[in-house]
C-alpha cells in the first residue's frame, strides 16, 4: 500500500497581507476624500473592502488570523452602520459555507493529520464542524460589539 504525500499548506505572509490591504486602504481613502465622497459612505465602505479582502484570504488560504481581521473589519461595518448586522451575518454565513468547500482547509486538515502522526486519510471535501467554526471566528466581533453599543446605549439613557 503506497501513500500519497500530503501536500504542505500555503505559507502568506500575513505581514505582507496587511501591509497590502493598509496600503488599498489608504489609497481608497485618499481617493474618496479627494473625490469628495460623505465619511458616512466612505468609513463603511472602506470596511467592507478590508472585510473582503481578509475574508478572501481566510476563505481560500485557510488562514485564521486574517479571519479575526475580517470579523474585526465586519464590527467596524456594524459599529458605523448598526442596522447593517443582519446583512453583515449573511455575507458571513456565506464566507463560512465557502470555507466548507475550499481546498486551502482541506490541504491544511490533511497536513495536520499527517504531522500528528495519525493514519493518513483523505480528507473530506466538506466539514460541517470547519464551517461552524469559520462563522464563529467571522460572527464574533459583529455580534460582540452590537451588544457592547447596545448595553453602552442603554446604560447611558437610565
Amino acid at each position: 500500500m503506497t501513500t500519497v504525500p500530503v501536500q504542505e499548506p500555503v505559507r502568506l505572509p500575513m505581514a505582507v497581507v496587511l501591509v497590502g490591504v493598509l496600503a488599498g486602504l489608504a489609497v481608497a481613502a485618499g481617493v474618496g476624500l479627494l473625490t469628495g465622497v460623505p465619511g458616512a459612505l466612505l468609513w463603511p465602505g472602506l470596511c467592507v473592502l478590508a472585510a473582503l479582502v481578509l475574508g478572501a484570504v481566510f476563505v481560500l488560504g485557510a488562514i485564521t488570523v486574517s479571519g479575526f481581521a475580517a470579523g474585526a473589519a465586519t464590527a467596524g461595518v456594524v459599529v458605523l452602520e448598526p442596522d447593517h448586522l443582519p446583512l453583515v451575518l449573511a455575507g458571513t454565513a456565506v464566507a463560512a459555507l465557502l470555507c466548507g468547500v475550499a481546498p486551502g482547509w482541506a490541504r491544511v486538515e490533511a497536513w495536520q493529520a499527517a504531522r500528528s502522526g495519525g493514519p493518513p486519510a483523505p480528507a473530506p471535501r466538506w466539514r460541517t464542524d470547519r464551517v461552524v467554526a469559520a462563522f464563529l471566528v467571522l460572527a464574533f466581533p459583529p455580534v460582540f460589539v452590537t451588544g457592547a453599543v447596545a448595553f453602552v446605549s442603554w446604560t447611558a439613557t437610565r
